[in-house]
């Protein structure tokens, strides 16, 4: 069997027992560790999370995916999460603890017993690091857009104070 089929039998694992896998990071992340417990929308955004990685596992690792298609995806949810105020570190912890809760289930699971080479494992860790680097790198990236915007809203509003206590302390200045 070569790597790209072991990965994405790999892959079609994981989809099949995505239920499990999110319950098993849900109470690891939410009920223990506490990730984003402070945030009313944190709980629903680590479940989104662990869903929707999940559940779309094969599409993730695929060799076919392109940058782009997790790129958008991330950086969406960089932006929503900049928005919403939800802690940028608390949401790639949640993100690299759940790469560790797949490869957790991968390892306790029958399928990780099966006879492959090194060579295919080693394949298939590569494809799924490389899905989460970029996840995480996509999201921060999107996450420091929406602060950059959001401080270049304050900057104009802040600017347009200035000048209007500017002219009026000009105008006050003349007329004594």
């Amino acid at each position: 069997m070569d790597a790209k089929t072991y990965e994405l039998g790999f892959a079609r694992f994981i989809e099949k027992f995505h239920d499990q896998i999110k319950e098993n990071f849900l109470e690891d992340a939410v009920s223990k560790r506490e990730l984003l417990s402070h945030h009313e929308l944190g709980k629903k955004m680590v479940e989104d999370l662990a869903d929707t990685i999940c559940s779309e596992f094969a599409k993730n690792v695929d060799r076919r995916t392109s940058v782009e298609t997790i790129a958008d995806r991330y950086l969406q949810l960089g932006v929503r999460c900049s928005n919403e105020g939800v802690s940028f570190s608390e949401m790639v912890r949640a993100i690299t603890l759940l790469k560790r809760h797949i490869w957790l289930f991968f390892q306790e699971s029958n399928f990780a017993g099966q006879p492959y080479d090194v060579r295919s494992i080693v394949a298939l860790n590569n494809r799924t690091a490389l899905f989460f680097d970029r996840a995480i790198y996509y999201f921060l990236v999107g996450y420091e857009q929406a602060v950059s915007e959001s401080r270049s809203e304050m900057e104009t509003l802040y600017s347009a104070l200035l000048n209007r206590l500017r002219r009026d302390l000009q105008v006050g200045a003349e007329s004594k």
